[in-house]
């Protein structure tokens, strides 16, 4: 008899245990699931430095007659007034074959436009907008190494002494230089290019690109900042910009340049991504949501705008917006590192706690480390609601490796380690969270001294 009172009583004391511990449970964890963070937004890669424009204005000659009149016929042999008449034919000639070139050119049809910079250089060898432009040719139809001859004597013309001109001739030499491997050539252009002109925006963005790829951004930001100062006007100039300051930290910066971009053009989508992402980080959901929104209408094909926005979506409540764009983003990226996650909480606050399992799983599998953490977490709370003591543990063990500060993930193991029995580990649990949390601690003292 004595034996079935004790039998008896220690089963009522395990049935108050686990009624404690659930009623804990329901107390302490969460009503609401909290959204996985998404990943650092990714460094958007530098905008590719823009080609060199067509010479359009001008004929750009020298003072003097055409060199082919220089070269055919000693003016001092003939009447003044024919020399003249002369000059004047030729140069017509010359100009007509260069205005064929830029059409041929806008056409596509390299192998015509050099045909016609070739006949125009021809009769007048001074046109610096000729040899310009034929380095273009050359250079679209492969030929870059005499691409970049031609650029060269352009800017050995006397014409290159009007300093846009020489900014844009200078500019086009080290856009070519780069191709061919001459980098420090194409530094030395792209530099002259800014002395001759500050506002030459396109050889700002290409010395800024070569310095960001040599891991220099203090560089890149100088010359961007060089065509800034002078007042370039440049939607491309401003996004960069909004790229340095992001990756640098500087939040405010960040969004200041991103805004001046889209002032300059509202369709700069590079800078409205970076809005987007300032946005997120200053929780400025609404707004994030917005220009994520237009950024992924833009660029219907890249997985972490679609993540970010499913993001944004799930913190303004709108959860299913947020599974369908987190859907969006595993549809293109499958191995999404943060999508399945952030997917499994947008599911759990639908109610859908079985397909949010099934995210938390993926995500713990393959996800960022962050991802991978949280999923762990969540799982544990799964599992030790459902009494699968050591997969809880097991779980929340991984999560705490992950992220050793993880309130809730010490608290569910300090839950499982006293339910396995294990008093050691949640008595370290309980110490940990009196650092962290201490209410959550007090929680665990509590449950260990009504044992």
């Amino acid at each position: 008899m004595d034996r079935t009172k004790r039998i008896v009583l220690i089963l009522a004391a395990v049935i108050a245990v686990g009624i404690a511990v659930s009623v804990i449970i329901r107390q302490r964890t969460p009503a609401a699931p909290v959204p996985v963070a998404p990943t650092p937004a990714p460094v958007p890669p530098p905008a590719p430095a823009p080609p060199p424009k067509l010479v359009e204005a001008g004929s750009e000659d020298v003072h003097g007659p055409p060199t082919a009149l220089r070269d055919w016929i000693a003016p001092e042999e003939i009447a003044a007034k024919e020399a003249a008449r002369l000059a004047e034919e030729l140069r017509t000639k010359s100009r007509d074959a260069f205005a064929r070139g830029i059409a041929a050119q806008k056409s596509g049809d390299q192998v015509a436009a050099i045909a016609a910079y070739r006949e125009a250089l021809t009769i007048d060898a001074g046109m610096a907008g000729a040899w310009t432009n034929l380095a273009l040719a050359l250079d679209a139809t492969g030929n870059t190494k005499d691409a970049l001859e031609a650029a060269r004597k352009a800017v050995a013309l006397p014409a290159m002494k009007d300093a846009k001109r020489r900014a844009h001739a200078m500019h086009t030499v080290g856009h070519l230089a780069l191709k061919t491997g001459a980098r420090d050539e194409a530094v030395a252009a792209f530099e002259e290019a800014l002395h001759a002109d500050a506002r030459q925006a396109a050889a700002a963005l290409a010395l800024a690109n070569i310095w960001n790829n040599e891991g220099k951004p203090e560089r890149a930001l100088a010359a961007l900042m060089v065509a800034k100062e002078a007042g370039a006007e440049s939607a491309a100039i401003y996004t960069a910009l909004a790229i340095h300051w992001w990756n640098a930290g500087d939040i405010g910066k960040a969004t200041s340049s991103s805004e001046d971009a889209i002032r300059i053009d509202a369709n700069e989508v590079e800078a409205k991504a970076v809005l987007g992402w300032c946005c997120l980080a200053q929780k400025h959901w609404g707004d994030a949501a917005q220009r994520l929104d237009e950024v992924a209408r833009a660029r219907p094909d890249d997985p972490d705008v679609h993540a970010a926005l499913g993001y944004a979506y799930d913190k303004l409540g709108r959860h299913q917006d947020a599974v369908t764009a987190f859907d969006r983003a595993i549809a293109i990226a499958p191995a999404h590192p943060s999508a399945h996650a952030q997917r499994g909480a947008a599911l759990e606050a639908t109610g859908d706690v079985e397909r949010a399992r099934l995210a938390y799983e993926i995500a713990a599998k393959s996800g960022s480390p962050e991802s991978v953490a949280a999923s762990q977490m969540k799982l544990a709370v799964v599992a030790y609601k459902d009494k699968r003591w050591a997969d809880a543990r097991t779980l929340a063990e991984a999560a705490i490796a992950a992220d050793p500060k993880s309130v809730q993930a010490r608290y569910v193991l300090g839950l499982a380690c006293f339910a396995l029995g294990d008093r050691k580990c949640t008595g370290e649990q309980e110490y940990q969270l009196t650092l962290l949390d201490a209410e959550r601690a007090a929680d665990l003292r509590k449950l260990i001294s009504e044992e």
